[in-house]
Parts: C-alpha cells; structure tokens; sequence
C-alpha cells in the first residue's frame, strides 16, 4: 500500500518509487481545479483498488488516502497503463473507491462526548486523536493511556438517560 501527500491544494506526491516518472520514489500529480474542503482533507474519501492474478492468487491492492477525485482517476490511470503493473498481474483491473465523508463530523479532536454502550457506558470523556471510525480517548479521571479507541458510533453529545433497574432481589422483601 503506497502513500498520498498532499503538499498544496493543487499538487500531490504519490509514493511509488517503481514508476518511470519517479523522483526519489514520489511521483508528481496535480489537480487543477481542487474540490476538497477541509474535512475531506483531513479524512480523505478516495482509494484506488486495484489487483489481478498473480502466483496464482488473487491479489487486491489499494492506494489510499487520496483528498481529490481527478488525482485518483490520475493514479488509476498509471496503473492500468504500468509495464511493471502489467507484467505483474494476468487480470489487471484497477477502480476509484468513493468512500463517503468522514462520518460525525461534530466530534473531532478535543471534542468532549458521553460513551453509549459497552463498560464505559454513561462515563465522559474527550477525543485526543481522531480517525476515520474511531478515535483515541482520555477518559474523565483517569490518565490518557493512548492505545484505546472507541467507535465514534458509540458518542453522544448528551448525557445518556441512567434507567433504574429495579433490584432482582425483590423476594427477600416478600414480593
């Protein structure tokens, strides 16, 4: 899986140090008219799927990360028409993905949220590191340990409702 950097809004480097057009292993592409706004710069929505048959498996590859539709059709385009690409794989066939906008865009990084379900059910926390599905989460009270995410589908922005579970030990009372 190669890279995509965006280095302004018209200009991307691609990560592939086996193309012809390499310069020390990132190829130029650029965008004339930029589309993206901030969010799909941040959480870009595009990926170029690409594979075929090779050694006798079916192999699937995939760029991700790409901000700009025009420079995915762009990269796409080179890898269909890749000598190496093509010598690789009996079956070539490569297409853009569109994988939608980041979902919840209300909670991104710093953005304090309620957990919904699970253990930490009901507990506040904050977003420290946001991703695409889900984020890195510093609890309220404890130290921020880095390594546990929650799913963002799992927030809320209100304080969920505490239901009274009345007590199964209702027959010691006579009940």
């Amino acid at each position: 899986m190669s890279r995509v950097l965006r280095m302004n809004p018209t200009t991307f480097w691609w990560d592939n140090h086996y193309d012809q057009a390499a310069h020390l292993g990132y190829v130029r592409l650029t965008c004339e008219e930029p589309t993206a706004d901030a969010w799909e710069v941040k959480f870009p929505r595009y990926q170029v799927a690409y594979g075929g048959w090779c050694a006798s498996r079916n192999m699937r590859l995939a760029v991700e990360n790409i901000a700009e539709r025009t420079v995915a059709e762009q990269i796409r385009q080179r890898i269909l028409t890749s000598t190496r690409e093509q010598s690789a794989f009996d079956g070539l066939w490569a297409e853009v993905r569109d994988l939608g906008r980041a979902p919840h865009e209300a909670f991104d990084t710093g953005a304090e949220f309620w957990a919904t379900a699970g253990s930490r059910s009901g507990q506040r926390g904050s977003i420290a590191i946001r991703n695409r599905y889900d984020a890195a989460v510093q609890w309220e009270g404890e130290p921020f340990t880095g390594g546990t995410t929650y799913a963002l589908d799992l927030m809320s922005a209100t304080r969920p409702i505490q239901r009274h579970i009345p007590h199964s030990m209702g027959w010691l009372k006579g009940r």
